[in-house]
């Protein structure tokens, strides 16, 4: 199933970078904790881990990003066991970006992510 979605999401989307934001976008108008969400929840985030971390980058790079792609990405990258290199994938995140995240989940109100992003995008106290 996953791998028609990925196919109907390259026609529909041929840009990399329109079909993370549609993706992200996606994926951000979820509701409630980070982890645990209902299952049609979990289609628009099994589909962003398999994009290359370069490509989500390239994204919330773009101009066309937006609170709700960054809504989706918080989502996607603080939830439990999104990518396959999650831990790596959030620690190299450029820190610009990182603040950016961090800062959405502070302003969401919701508890769950904020405590999530504060654990993987937090800045390293020394």
């Amino acid at each position: 199933m996953l791998a028609e979605l990925t196919d109907r999401l390259q026609l529909t989307f041929p840009d990399p970078v329109e079909r993370v934001l549609a993706l992200l976008d996606w994926c951000g108008s979820g509701s409630g904790r980070c982890s645990g969400h209902p299952v049609h929840e979990g289609v628009p985030g099994e589909l962003l881990g398999r994009v290359p971390i370069a490509d989500l980058l390239a994204a919330l790079a773009d101009s066309r990003a937006e609170e709700r792609h960054d809504a989706g990405a918080v989502r996607h990258l603080v939830g439990r066991k999104t990518r396959p290199r999650q831990k790596q994938d959030a620690a190299g995140l450029p820190q610009p970006l990182r603040a950016r995240l961090l800062a959405h989940a502070r302003r969401s109100g919701d508890a769950d992510k904020q405590g999530r992003a504060e654990r993987w995008l937090a800045p390293l106290r020394a």
